[in-house]
């Protein structure tokens, strides 16, 4: 399963809607076991949430968004597919929570590529259930470091504080991928599966219990004056970027 959405995979809603329908169609396949998640964007696995989308906008945009946010989040992290992220570069916020919530990730070596939450860099808390991904993987102390600092990993580093399982070189990264994927399928189905559930689902069913609550609080957040402006200020420095130069 590849994400396209040029230029840089920004989870839209269309995006979002797109992947959770997918996922539970392969979940009702037979045939499905197991999928690995990649990118058809060069160098870039995916770029987050879409930040077009809180700049300017109102409560009902925004309810519908974040909704679509959770709803993938809890669909993906808890399906009983085996699921392995291909990370073919840079994977910052959301791009970040999409390969943390696979059961194993794989990302191609280069400096240039970081990986992490880095919310705070935009004047924005990433959400408890966010953080709380972050956690079951690096640890608290190492994990709230990064969240406060909004730190990204190069793809050395994600391996040396077990963020990735793997780093390769481009093209190893489908096969190294394919073969996280198989020792996945080794462990039969009804076992893994139940396995990661018991693991997984108190961290869903504290989402779904305060679903409303987090929706009001994301809301609340984004529509402040501080976030608005911070936002602004982004946007227009990534246009400023792709102006033609004189």
């Amino acid at each position: 399963m590849q994400l396209l959405n040029k230029p840089v995979n920004a989870l839209t809603l269309e995006l979002l809607e797109e992947l959770r329908t997918t996922i539970v169609e392969l979940e009702e396949d037979p045939q499905v076991r197991g999928v690995v998640l990649g990118s058809a964007v060069p160098n870039i696995f995916s770029g987050g949430l879409n930040l077009m989308t809180f700049y300017g906008a109102d409560s009902d945009t925004l309810t519908t968004y974040w909704t679509a946010v959770q709803e993938m989040w809890m669909t993906l992290y808890i399906t009983p597919l085996a699921t392995v992220a291909a990370i073919n570069g840079h994977s910052p916020a959301g791009g970040c929570l999409l390969a943390m919530s696979c059961d194993a990730r794989v990302m191609v070596e280069g400096s240039k590529f970081g990986i992490g939450l880095n919310e705070t860099k935009l004047g924005i808390v990433a959400p408890m259930w966010f953080a709380d991904a972050f956690r079951a993987i690096l640890g608290r102390k190492k994990a709230d470091s990064m969240l406060i600092l909004g730190e990204l990993a190069s793809p050395a580093q994600a391996l040396e504080i077990g963020l990735v399982d793997a780093v390769v070189p481009l093209h190893q990264l489908q096969g190294a991928a394919d073969e996280f994927l198989a020792a996945q399928l080794a462990i039969p189905d009804a076992a893994r599966a139940a396995t990661k559930r018991q693991l997984r689902l108190a961290q869903v069913e504290a989402l779904r219990s305060t679903q409303a609550e987090d929706l009001d609080e994301f809301i609340r957040l984004i529509l402040s004056p501080a976030v608005q402006s911070a936002l602004g200020d982004y946007l227009a420095s990534l246009k400023k970027k792709k102006a033609p130069k004189e």
